[in-house]
């Protein structure tokens, strides 16, 4: 029987390897995270009882490089926090996640945080349109120990209107996905390099900018700062976050996604001595949907 070399990913500088996974999943997942075949003699191995991706949801098993076990889990899926690749599970001392879309300019790192049905996707689109770099399509990742914001890019996530109004941009073939979710109804997966460009892979990130996506009652799209607290895994690792700059944007739906991309440029990356975080709103008679095409 031939053997076949497990899929090797590189994520913060530590080697994955995979046992037991579809090479067309991973790649579409976590495809620029692919490397060659693994040097790193402390790499951990996540072994896959059938496939992820299939029917039936599957085991996962955890191990260090001399097989030394180290835990066990039902695979539920890519979108589940703490996730599979990397074994999050078996290094939470590590990290600290939050379910958010997360890109970075210059010095300036933010965390676009939101519901299932928020805009998330969309606004993190326009961003890139004004030279952003995608961090990460679907959790904000930190090192407890410095603080850095690190790489995660996975795929975005998009549903009803907020999926329509990226079809409608215009994505290039095999960037995208549609997958059906545990709790109904249809979610679009987009790779981030399809909206814009990514950061590298092994790039150490400054702490973020927490911006959370609320539904507003008017066309007025807004953005002021707003104190909440961000509900974080593992539980106990949210004092990471504790000096975070926190802000809400009010927006009344995905057609605010370029105006909101521009209050958000305007407020993270003007110069550090305008203290005023609180960016007036632009006339909703400019407010339009993304202008630009999407680089194919």
């Amino acid at each position: 029987m031939p053997v076949i070399e497990p899929i090797v990913l590189d994520f913060f500088g530590s080697e994955i390897a995979l046992v037991q996974a579809d090479r067309d999943e991973i790649s579409f997942h976590f495809g620029p995270h692919l490397t060659g075949i693994s040097r790193d003699p402390d790499q951990l191995r996540v072994e896959f009882s059938r496939p992820p991706g299939k029917d039936a949801p599957g085991d996962f098993l955890v191990r260090r490089s001399d097989g030394t076990p180290l835990l066990r889990r039902t695979f539920r899926g890519w979108g589940n926090v703490p996730g599979a690749v990397p074994p999050f599970a078996a290094l939470q001392d590590r990290f600290c996640l939050a379910p958010a879309v997360v890109l970075a300019k210059g010095g300036a790192t933010v965390a676009l945080l939101g519901g299932p049905y928020s805009e998330q996707a969309n606004v993190g689109a326009a961003l890139a349109q004004r030279s952003w770099e995608f961090v990460s399509g679907r959790l904000l990742v930190l090192d407890r120990r410095t603080g850095h914001v690190l790489p995660y890019l996975a795929p975005l996530e998009a549903r009803g209107p907020a999926a329509a109004w990226l079809r409608g941009a215009g994505l290039p073939d095999g960037t995208w996905r549609t997958v059906t979710s545990p709790v109904g109804g249809e979610v679009l997966l987009v790779r981030p390099e399809s909206l814009g460009p990514v950061v590298p892979v092994r790039a150490r990130l400054a702490p973020p900018a927490l911006v959370r996506l609320c539904r507003s009652d008017d066309e007025e799209v807004r953005l002021a700062p707003w104190e909440f607290t961000t509900r974080t895994w593992p539980a106990g690792s949210s004092g990471l976050l504790a000096d975070a700059p926190t802000h809400c944007l009010h927006l009344p739906g995905v057609s605010g996604a370029e105006e909101a991309a521009g209050l958000i440029d305007h407020a993270m990356t003007k110069e550090k001595d305008d203290s005023c975080l609180d960016v007036p709103a632009m006339p909703s008679a400019h407010r339009a949907g993304l202008t630009a095409s999407l680089p194919i």
